[in-house]
């Protein structure tokens, strides 16, 4: 709850990186997500902490440090956002299936206010949040300067045969 009161007092937010089980040292993966909290409120069912944040952009750990309170602090460099690219005829299933899985699960439809389904790069992070994607494979088509390779990685699992 210490690391939770003091996110909601920073203006700048704080870091989001996944977690790696197999790494012996330290286990955070080096990419992560700077966010901002939109919204929190706490479950009915079991009393959990349900927090809504805001992803304003990704970054790379360079080194990470924790303090005494047991807070982890990084020095970081930001890596530019994914440039905007229009959806060509051939990519449409991509925007096609995340609309029917928007349209199945409402709870993921409602995170997502101001929707792209024109931008490609916009409907391949999309698919990185919710489809079950080993951590080490987001982390590598992250680490990229188009959405190019997460476009071809998300269409050869759609195209597989199950």
């Amino acid at each position: 709850m210490e690391v939770f009161k003091n996110a909601l007092s920073s203006t700048d937010g704080f870091g989001i990186c996944m977690y790696d089980e197999a790494e012996k040292e330290s286990h955070v993966f080096h990419i992560g997500t700077r966010v901002t909290i939109e919204d929190f409120d706490t479950s009915a069912q079991d009393g959990s902490l349900i927090v809504t944040v805001y992803g304003h952009e990704n970054f790379r750990i360079h080194t990470l440090h924790e303090n005494t309170e047991g807070f982890l602090f990084a020095e970081y460099e930001s890596i530019p956002l994914w440039p905007e690219v229009e959806i060509k005829m051939d990519q449409q299933e991509l925007a096609d299936k995340l609309k029917q899985m928007f349209n199945k699960h409402p709870e993921l439809n409602e995170l997502n206010q101001q929707k792209q389904f024109n931008n490609l790069s916009w409907l391949c992070q999309r698919w990185l949040e919710i489809l079950p994607v080993p951590a080490c494979d987001k982390q590598a088509l992250i680490n990229t300067t188009s959405c190019q390779n997460t476009y071809d990685y998300l269409m050869s699992i759609m195209q597989e045969t199950h």
